[in-house]
């Protein structure tokens, strides 16, 4: 019998809280239960406002710690409560944090999640997994992505290169060659900025289906100005964040223009931004792909997924529900399976993908059950 795990995953995009229930074997895995957990209101404020302007006292740092614990664990415990599964078969919960900030260069590289581990082992009697990220840092790495190594046991095959596209706040790509090292790295924003831009311009958290950003008109001048930004003429290994992309970032790109623009031209930039460097990522990091696999909210964006369709003729453009796990599940499912490595001292990272000196067991185990006297 396959074992149970759960995978915690909180993205850049502060959509909510994704929580899978996962059967993992050796070579495959199947998503049992999924549901995402919006924010609760006051929550989501403060750690939208943390993520944006990263300023804080060690008390409103160590309480928001906490409160995305037991809101993490409350994901946890409704959907165990919710799936037919005895929670007793469960062996762990792998947990990605929320990032609060990510500084992966020297000096003094480090990367900092809040949902503290300790917590979410209490609240729910349930083995965690936590701190994978920091791991690789500390062993000179990125800290991200961290999913190619499952992109690579899920999704690859040796008859054809492919390329999984997670497209969360950031985007990030996983190149799949038979004949090549694994790779992986962060193209630039996903979503990040088109929702910083819907939000502030609309009230609205995301631009359903991209419908907004297709009732506009690319403007060219913002758009060279956003892709002259450095970070786009980078090799991997790279990350990135909202420390770099974010409202500050895109105002004095606006700025820049010396114009005022039509909220839905900019969104429709935005969007062309996003398309274009994930694009020229791909064409750069693997022209033999035949076949990229979108993962991520972005892939429901129909008007990205379009204009990628459009930019990489001759690739097969499609969504990961086609190989068995929907877009919104792969990174919860894949923190399942990087908690499991931890637990049977299997290396998690990959060097070729993130730049760290030597393959690691990632993350922090947190018991949640302990033993009574």
């Amino acid at each position: 019998m396959a074992d149970l795990y759960v995978g915690v995953m909180s993205g850049t995009s502060l959509d909510g809280v994704d929580a899978v229930l996962v059967e993992l074997g050796e070579s495959d895995c199947t998503v049992l239960a999924a549901k995402t957990s919006p924010y609760p209101r006051q929550l989501y404020s403060d750690l939208r406002s943390l993520v944006r302007k990263p300023r804080a006292s060690l008390v409103d740092i160590g309480t928001l710690d906490v409160a995305i614990g037991e809101f993490f664990a409350e994901c946890v415990l409704d959907l165990v409560s919710d799936s037919p599964f005895d929670p007793s078969r469960i062996v762990a919960i792998g947990i990605s944090g929320h990032t609060a900030y990510h500084k992966p260069d020297a000096p003094r590289a480090f990367t900092l999640q809040l949902g503290d581990p300790n917590t979410v082992a209490a609240r729910t009697a349930m083995t965690t997994v936590a701190d994978m990220r920091g791991t690789d840092v500390a062993f000179g790495g990125q800290g991200a992505p961290m999913v190619p190594p499952f992109h690579s046991w899920r999704f690859s095959d040796v008859l054809e290169a492919r390329v999984v596209v997670n497209i969360g706040g950031i985007a990030n790509l996983t190149c799949l060659n038979a004949e090549r090292p694994l790779r992986g790295f962060d193209s630039g924003p996903g979503n990040t900025l088109m929702d910083i831009w819907c939000e502030r311009n609309r009230g609205e958290r995301f631009d359903r289906d991209g419908e907004w950003a297709a009732s506009g008109t690319v403007n060219p001048a913002l758009l060279a100005r956003m892709s002259a930004d450095p970070y786009f003429k980078k090799v991997s290994p790279k990350s990135t964040g909202l420390e770099h992309f974010n409202l500050a970032w895109l105002e004095d790109a606006l700025s820049a223009t010396g114009r005022k623009l039509d909220p839905a031209d900019v969104q429709a930039t935005l969007l062309e931004l996003t398309a274009t460097t994930i694009a020229a990522s791909l064409k750069t990091s693997e022209p033999e792909a035949g076949r990229a696999i979108l993962c991520g909210g972005g892939a429901y964006n129909t008007a990205l997924v379009g204009r990628l369709r459009a930019l990489l003729p001759g690739v097969q453009v499609e969504s990961s529900a086609a190989h068995g796990i929907p877009p919104e599940w792969v990174e919860a499912t894949a923190f399942a399976w990087l908690a499991r490595l931890r637990l049977i001292g299997k290396a998690g990272n990959a060097p070729s993908v993130t730049g760290a000196r030597q393959a690691v067991v990632l993350g922090g185990v947190y018991s949640g059950n302990q033993p009574t006297r």
